[in-house]
């Protein structure tokens, strides 16, 4: 059976509107996105969303549904994003090493961050569950990661059972639980 065959109206949809909505239009935020040296042949228009911990950065994991924190390799396709914008001006970020979206399922405070496949109707809405946004921009440079269905789950870069970055699978964390800089990213452009 031909890929094309089995792959989902929402990958299909994801697909369309990636090619429609042109990447590199689409990655503009109002985040502020840093510079780094990135390998050649990265692909257009790709993100790395850099933690507080500098150089770590957000990756898909190719073994399985969890979003880990790694140091940077911008040979690692797992770690590069595509920041589609949305109506609402939330974005989903779509892995394409991956073939899925990152996304927050509904469940409470330090809920686990996974991958996902797409989820876009016919319509072109997408889930708010697969919705991103950025909190306002911190006097340290960085601003939150935050769930679009629920802004009070922020990305956790923090490690539970220490000071330093996390080792095990991503998760959320409130704002007002413990330290904020910990659920600030930068979004860093890479070519």
């Amino acid at each position: 059976m031909a890929r094309s065959e089995w792959v989902s109206r929402g990958q299909r949809g994801l697909r369309s509107s990636l090619a429609a909505v042109g990447i590199a239009a689409a990655l503009l935020t109002a985040m502020p996105v840093a510079s780094a040296s990135a390998a050649p042949n990265a692909a257009p228009g790709s993100v790395m969303i850099e933690s507080v911990f500098h150089g770590y950065v957000l990756c898909a994991s190719k073994d399985d549904e969890a979003v880990y924190l790694k140091p940077i390799d911008t040979h690692n396709n797992y770690c590069k994003w595509q920041q589609i914008m949305s109506p609402s001006g939330a974005f989903t970020l779509y892995s394409a090493a991956k073939d899925q979206v990152m996304a927050y399922p509904n469940g409470g405070d330090g809920g686990a961050v996974v991958m996902e496949d797409a989820q876009t109707t016919d319509e072109g809405q997408t889930p708010n569950t697969e919705l991103w946004s950025w909190g306002g921009g911190e006097d340290w440079g960085a601003a939150a990661l935050q769930s679009f269905s629920d802004s009070g789950q922020n990305v956790d870069a923090k490690d539970p059972k220490g000071d330093g970055p996390r080792k095990d699978a991503v998760h959320t964390r409130g704002w007002r639980h413990g330290h904020q800089r910990e659920l600030t990213w930068n979004a860093i452009s890479v070519r």
